[in-house]
């Protein structure tokens, strides 16, 4: 289970992942923010998720979520700081 944080320009961050790490977010996810409400784009996937919206990607098997909006950021922080502790 590899998850990594990245910090992009202007403050932006996208939490990385490979797609064999993605029912083990998908179950994070669901487990600590009940159903996220999933809203299909041409070439993404928006979820909002305790209030917050935050961008699905899959680009060639390189797959990411990125924050949309100003909470975006605190709750991919969150996210991550929890997977990468083992709480799956």
């Amino acid at each position: 289970m590899t998850f990594t944080l990245l910090k992009l320009e202007g403050g932006n961050r996208s939490l990385e992942f490979d797609e064999a790490d993605l029912p083990v977010l998908a179950a994070f996810l669901q487990r600590n923010f009940a159903e996220p409400d999933m809203q299909e784009q041409a070439i993404h996937t928006n979820l909002v998720i305790a209030g917050t919206r935050l961008m699905y990607y899959n680009e060639w098997g390189d797959l990411c979520l990125i924050w949309l909006d100003e909470k975006g950021a605190l709750l991919l922080d969150s996210i991550f700081t929890r997977l990468s502790a083992g709480e799956a």
